[in-house]
C-alpha cells in the first residue's frame, strides 16, 4: 500500500509544471514576499524593473528570483536586504542596496545560510554593510557580481585612520563553507575584499579586488583552495593567506599594493602551497613569508617592488625557482643568518656576473640579500640613505666578503636573461 501511494504521489508531482510568477509595481502582485508566499519549490519569480521596500525578504523555498531590468531591492539602511535559508536558490539580476548595519550581526546585501547549490549571478550590490555571505553552506556560486561598498580607501586613511575598519563588512564573504566557486566578480570599497574562513576544495577565479580598506582577499583555516587569474589591486594592505594547507595560486597580479605596513601578499602559517605565474607590481612588499614552508614558488615576476621578498627564519624548506627579479629596491630580505630555503634558476636584474661557457647561467653566485637591506630590517630609518654612493660601496664590499648578510643565501646559478614563462 505505501508503495502504491509513493508511485501515485510521483506521478502526480511530474505532472505539475513549476509557473512564473510576476512582480511589478503595477501587477496584481507587487511584492517580493507576496510572491513568495504563492511561490512552490521550482517557481520562478520575474521581478520587473522598479523600486522595491519590503525590509527583510526571507527566502525558505527553492525558487529563482530573476530580475529584469535590474530592479532595485533596497533595505532602506535598517534590514538585511535578502537571507535564502533553502537549498537550489538562484538570484539573478537584481540591485541590492543599503543594507543596515550593526556591530553585533553580520547584517549583509544578501546572506545564504546554510544552503546547498544555491547561486547568485549578474547582481549589484551597492552600499551594503557585508556584501554576499555565505555561511555553512556547500556547492555555492558567486558570478558576474559588482559588489561596491561604502568604504573609500583613501578618504578613511586620511580621516579616521585604520580603526574605521570595524565599521565595514566584507565583500564576499565565506565562512565554513565546501567546494563553493567564486568567479568574475569585482569587489571595491569593502573591508576585505573576498574573505574565507573554514573553506574547503573552493576556487577563487578571475575577479577583481581592488581599493578594499584592508585586503583584497583574506584566507584563514582554508585547505585545498584554488585562487587563478585574479587581480588584487591598490588595496590597503594587498593579499594575506594565513594558517592553511595546499594552496594554489596561479596567474595573479598583485599590484599597486603600497602603504607603510603593505604588501602583494602576506603568507603566514602557510605549508605544502604553490605558487605559479604569478605577477608583483609596485608593491611595497612582493611577498611576505612568516612560518610558510614546503611551499613551491616558481615562475613569477617581482617588478618595481620595494622589497621583493620579506621572508622570516621560521619559514623552511621553500623552492625559488625560475622567477624574474626585475629593478625592486630589495630582492630578498630575511632575519636570519641562515637559509633554510632554495634559490635556484633566477633571473637577477642587478646581477653583475658573466657566463663564459654560454651555458645561461652566472659563473658567479648571486647573492640577493645586500647589506642595506640587512640594515633597513633592523633599522628602518636608515632607508633615507636609499641609492646613496656610500652605501653602494658598502653593499659591494659585503657581497665579496660577506660578513654580516647571510652567506648561505645565494642563488649558485642565476639566469643571463628573464625567464621566459606563457602568461
Amino acid at each position: 500500500m505505501k508503495r502504491l501511494f509513493l508511485l501515485l504521489f510521483l506521478l502526480y508531482t511530474a505532472g505539475l509544471e513549476a509557473k512564473t510568477i510576476t512582480v511589478c509595481p503595477d501587477c496584481p502582485i507587487n511584492s517580493i514576499k507576496k510572491a513568495l508566499e504563492q511561490a512552490e519549490d521550482g517557481d520562478t519569480i520575474l521581478i520587473k524593473k522598479g523600486l522595491y521596500r519590503e525590509g527583510n525578504i526571507l527566502v525558505k523555498k527553492s525558487v529563482k528570483l530573476i530580475g529584469e531590468g535590474y530592479p532595485v531591492i533596497d533595505g532602506e539602511k535598517k534590514h538585511e536586504v535578502i537571507t535564502v535559508k533553502a537549498n537550489g536558490v538562484l538570484v539573478k539580476g537584481l540591485v541590492i542596496q543599503n543594507s543596515g548595519k550593526s556591530d553585533i550581526e553580520d547584517i549583509a546585501g544578501i546572506k545564504f545560510f546554510r544552503t546547498k547549490n544555491c547561486r547568485i549571478e549578474d547582481c549589484i550590490l551597492k552600499n551594503n554593510f557585508w556584501g554576499i555571505y555565505f555561511a555553512a553552506s556547500k556547492n555555492g556560486i558567486i558570478k558576474n557580481n559588482k559588489v561596491i561598498g561604502p568604504a573609500k580607501l583613501s578618504y578613511l586613511k586620511s580621516a579616521f585612520g585604520t580603526q574605521i575598519e570595524t565599521n565595514f563588512g566584507n565583500g564576499i564573504h565565506l565562512w565554513h563553507c565546501k567546494d563553493m566557486l567564486v568567479e568574475g566578480n569585482h569587489v571595491k570599497n569593502h573591508r576585505d575584499g573576498i574573505y574565507f574562513e573554514f573553506v574547503k576544495n573552493s576556487t577563487i577565479i578571475n575577479n577583481l579586488s581592488e581599493e578594499n580598506l584592508r585586503y583584497g582577499l583574506h584566507f584563514m583555516f582554508s585547505h585545498r583552495d584554488n585562487y587563478i587569474n585574479n587581480t588584487f589591486r591598490k588595496n590597503g594592505a594587498g593579499v594575506a593567506v594565513m594558517y592553511t594547507k595546499y594552496v594554489y595560486m596561479a596567474n595573479n597580479r598583485f599590484e599597486y599594493n603600497w602603504g607603510a605596513a603593505s604588501y602583494g601578499i602576506l603568507l603566514k602559517e602557510i605549508y605544502d602551497s604553490y605558487m605559479f605565474h604569478n605577477v608583483f607590481y609596485k608593491n611595497t612588499t612582493g611577498i611576505f613569508a612568516d612560518n610558510t614552508n614546503r611551499t613551491i614558488i616558481e615562475e613569477n615576476d617581482f617588478i618595481e617592488n620595494g622589497w621583493a621578498v620579506r621572508i622570516w627564519a621560521n619559514s623552511q624548506n621553500n623552492l625559488f625557482k625560475h622567477n624574474n627579479f626585475i629593478a625592486n629596491t630589495f630582492n630578498v630580505v630575511t632575519n636570519s643568518f641562515q637559509n633554510p630555503n632554495t634559490y635556484t634558476e633566477n633571473y637577477w636584474s642587478d646581477y653583475k656576473g658573466f657566463d663564459l661557457n654560454r651555458d645561461g647561467y652566472g659563473d658567479v653566485p648571486y647573492r640577493p640579500v645586500s647589506l642595506f637591506g640587512y640594515f633597513t630590517e633592523n633599522y628602518p630609518q636608515s632607508i633615507i640613505l636609499t641609492r646613496s654612493f656610500f652605501i653602494y660601496v658598502l653593499d659591494l664590499t659585503e657581497r665579496i666578503f660577506p660578513m654580516l648578510i647571510p652567506s648561505k643565501l645565494v642563488d649558485e646559478k642565476p639566469l643571463m636573461r628573464k625567464y621566459e614563462w606563457s602568461k
